[in-house]
């Protein structure tokens, strides 16, 4: 059974706040919905002007800030390579890193632009 306490226990010695989890079931306990309550039991949303078209724009300026580091890392390597500095099977990780950070600037490009 797992427990996490917050706050002091009371007259009867139970803890105000206390989160159990039954056994093997993973269903929650009455208490703890009581005292800790989901989103849709909230009183106010914490981020009323974050829409999903600005969470994307967000992720889209940060994924085109890494994917800048990482070509210039490519490019890094390439002349690493060029050299005899750099062992040749670094310009495959490199290059690995370099199609993955484009796949996923690519997808968040097309889900901020299919954002109304």
């Amino acid at each position: 059974m797992l427990r996490a306490f917050v706050g002091r226990p009371d007259a009867s010695g139970r803890h105000p706040r206390c989160c159990q989890q039954n056994g093997a079931t993973g269903r929650a306990s009455k208490e703890w919905k009581e005292w800790f309550p989901l989103a849709n039991d909230a009183e106010s949303i914490h981020t009323p002007t974050m829409s999903l078209k600005n969470a994307a724009l967000l992720a889209l300026i940060g994924i085109v800030l890494l994917t800048v580091l990482v070509v210039l890392g490519f490019i890094s390597t390439v002349l690493g390579v060029m050299r005899d500095l750099i062992p040749a099977m670094a310009l495959l990780t490199s290059l690995v890193h370099v199609f993955a950070s484009l796949s996923v600037l690519v997808f968040f490009y097309v889900f901020y632009r299919a954002q109304s």
